[in-house]
């Protein structure tokens, strides 16, 4: 009812001025039909139903989604840098070397006592071997000397043979488990000799493996995929662990921290889309989707951070970009109409819509009709109109500052 009452006044206004316009022109240029008013040439459009956005604008810096400084692990010389600012490079792609010195040897020299180590070892599985062998001959002869007492003390039971000859096959067979028992002891030896010559390679290759570690700080690599920033330093420079050698930024795609009123919280959601815009051009650059939201609100601000990532293969955003962005938080059909076409007169905003009327000879021409409209968000470089025109109305979008209620035009593409 509100905006009825306020069309209907604007209109009347409208009236009052058309009316008092053509009076005015009817007096200063002669009778009325002294000469039929000039078609003003006017671009006109179509009004279709198109997509309209109800979304909020925020402002932020993109982030790049993996950024690392590379700094060396041990102190050097740089000896060459093998590749260039901004070259994209693999994960794992060497990135310079520093000049190589005691560090090689150390891994020469601890190459050499693994295969010291390895020999010892296979001298004492050797020893080991002759120890079993020696067991097993011994364990052999105690089985027959125990084989003869057992003969024998029965023979003797029998009273076939002496106690004397008892006596001697009970002194052989101690004799047979005593050579047992020193073999046992041997191969109990050996063995520990091995364990302990095996720990001494494990020791060796562990040391091999310490030296080598060293030797690869030597060689600085891209922990990450992504694009090669300044470097700093040059070849022939002296580096440590402290020294910043480049910095790697993985671009493919970047994030942007926005604070979203609290008011907003009940409409947020991850998935909703969300587009980047040029602040200097207003065109859009990029668009994502948010995929992270705070579950608790920064007390101060009365914010809620949230996280929108964005692809960006072309490599068109860069790290750090400010920018402008607008989540969608509904997507309904509309009518939109360009800024351009928009007049005002007294707070009320109208269009010229273009119309088919008869002339005073009867024939047919096209005129413009100033019609109010209600307008909503602007989209772009063009309004949300709520009220007033329909998809298939045509609009006029030039000249709009000589138009008048029922001007004839003569419209152009």
């Amino acid at each position: 009812m509100g905006f009825t009452r306020k069309l209907l006044s604007s209109v009347l206004l409208v009236s009052f001025l058309t009316t008092a316009c053509s009076q005015g022109e009817g007096q200063a240029g002669g009778p009325p039909g002294a000469g039929a008013p000039q078609a003003l040439p006017v671009k006109v459009v179509d009004l279709q139903s198109e997509a309209v956005e109800e979304a909020s604008e925020f402002v932020g810096t993109l982030e790049a989604a993996e950024k690392v400084t590379l700094q060396p692990q041990t102190q050097g010389r740089i000896e060459q840098v093998f590749v260039q600012n901004g070259d994209r490079v693999q994960q794992g792609t060497p990135i310079a070397s520093l000049s190589v010195d005691q560090t090689q040897a150390d891994v020469s020299t601890a190459q050499a006592a693994v295969g010291s180590a390895q020999a010892a070892q296979a001298t004492a599985q050797a020893q080991l071997q002759a120890a079993e062998a020696e067991q097993a001959k011994a364990a052999a002869v105690f089985r027959l000397r125990q084989a003869d007492f057992s003969r024998t003390q029965a023979l003797v039971a029998e009273g076939a043979q002496s106690q004397q000859q008892l006596d001697v096959a009970r002194t052989d067979l101690d004799a047979a488990r005593a050579d047992l028992n020193a073999a046992e002891k041997q191969v109990s030896a050996a063995r520990a000799s091995v364990a302990q010559a095996q720990s001494n390679v494990r020791e060796a290759q562990s040391r091999v493996a310490s030296a080598s570690v060293n030797l690869g700080f030597k060689q600085i690599t891209a922990p990450i995929s992504g694009v090669v920033g300044d470097f700093p330093v040059r070849a022939g420079d002296y580096v440590t662990p402290q020294s910043t050698v480049t910095t790697i930024t993985r671009n493919d795609e970047l994030d942007m921290r926005i604070a979203v009123p609290s008011n907003y919280s009940n409409r947020l959601r991850t998935g909703l889309p969300v587009q980047l815009i040029d602040p200097n051009t207003k065109q859009p650059i990029g668009s994502g989707r948010i995929y992270f939201i705070s579950p608790r609100i920064e007390a101060g601000a009365q914010s809620i951070l949230t996280k929108a990532r964005f692809p960006n293969a072309n490599g068109n955003l860069r790290d750090g970009q400010y920018v402008e962005s607008r989540i969608v938080w509904n997507q309904t059909e509309g009518v939109l109409v360009p800024t351009t076409a928009i007049t005002r007169v007294g707070g009320q905003a109208f269009v010229f819509a273009v119309e088919q009327q008869p002339n005073e000879a009867g024939e047919t021409q096209t005129v413009v009709a100033q019609r109010p409209v209600k307008l909503g968000s602007i989209q772009g470089n063009n309004y949300v109109v709520l009220e007033g025109v329909q998809p298939g109305d045509q609009i006029a979008t030039s000249n709009i500052l000589k138009l008048r209620d029922g001007a004839p035009i003569q419209p152009e593409a």
